[in-house]
């Protein structure tokens, strides 16, 4: 038996042009009622999360920030802080590229101090909360940074990712889109956060079901048996599960669950 459903949101549950498909808050309702834990598990910002699942918030268990913070009704249950000293290198690394923009990724706000129409566009998409400063330096001396967003203007997997992936050796870095590069600590995976849940409620790989469709939710399949990559879904991601889903444009995630509770 089911008891644990994890989504991925970009490319996974939302369409293309970033729509919920029909039905979302009536099947996460009929999974409260059944006692099915629902997850959603994204690179986005808890507070951007909160905003989309207003009406089901309580019956909702938010994996943000790919992994490295987690809230469960209503409770920070889990955070993977980076080293103020770390974050510092970054920043002065990461200013260094060419076409690329930074995101400070903290628990109370997300901070920016570059102005591009394009970044900027795409700021107040995934961010809620987010505050424009002179020094981000300064802004990472007052919060807690979970995580290092790089927008990349171009293609973030032939610029960006090229000019960091060596510290992959001191730090999580992940392809999270066509325009995003992730940095966290080396701890940070969707796939620890899914272990915390699963731990937390008693909850096993065989018990649980997960969506994705990209390079960073590698881990969280590997929690789960119930492994869906989409039909878009990076050819890395279908090699490792056990299933294929229907793209996200054909609401993939809401069919192959509707399937399941008619069972």
């Amino acid at each position: 038996m089911i008891k644990l459903i994890a989504t991925d949101m970009d490319g996974t549950l939302l369409t293309s042009e970033k729509k919920f498909p029909p039905h979302m808050f009536n099947i996460i309702d009929q999974l409260h009622e059944r006692e099915i834990k629902f997850a959603v598990a994204s690179g986005r910002q808890y507070y951007t999360l909160l905003k989309d699942f207003e009406s089901v918030k309580d019956e909702v268990t938010f994996i943000c920030e790919n992994g490295a913070l987690v809230f469960d009704k209503g409770e920070n249950i889990f955070c993977d802080a980076m080293a103020y000293e770390d974050v510092v290198k970054l920043i002065e690394m990461i200013r260094q590229i060419k076409n690329a923009y930074l995101i400070l990724c903290g628990v109370e706000s997300a901070y920016i101090e570059d102005d591009h129409e394009e970044f900027n566009q795409n700021a107040d998409m995934y961010y809620a909360r987010c505050e424009r400063v002179d020094d981000l330096l300064e802004a990472a001396k007052r919060d807690r940074i979970c995580k290092i967003a790089i927008f990349d203007t171009e293609d973030a997997q032939t610029n960006t990712y090229m000019h960091v992936k060596h510290l992959n050796d001191s730090f999580k870095v992940s392809l999270s889109g066509h325009q995003w590069v992730d940095i966290m600590n080396p701890t940070v995976n969707k796939g620890e956060a899914m272990r915390l849940i699963q731990k937390k409620y008693n909850i096993s790989y065989d018990e649980t079901m997960a969506f994705g469709d990209y390079l960073n939710d590698y881990e969280m399949m590997q929690t789960c048996y119930y492994s869906y990559a989409m039909e878009n879904a990076h050819e890395d991601l279908k090699a490792i599960c056990n299933f294929n889903a229907p793209s996200n444009d054909e609401f993939g995630v809401i069919t192959t669950i509707e399937h399941f509770l008619k069972k």
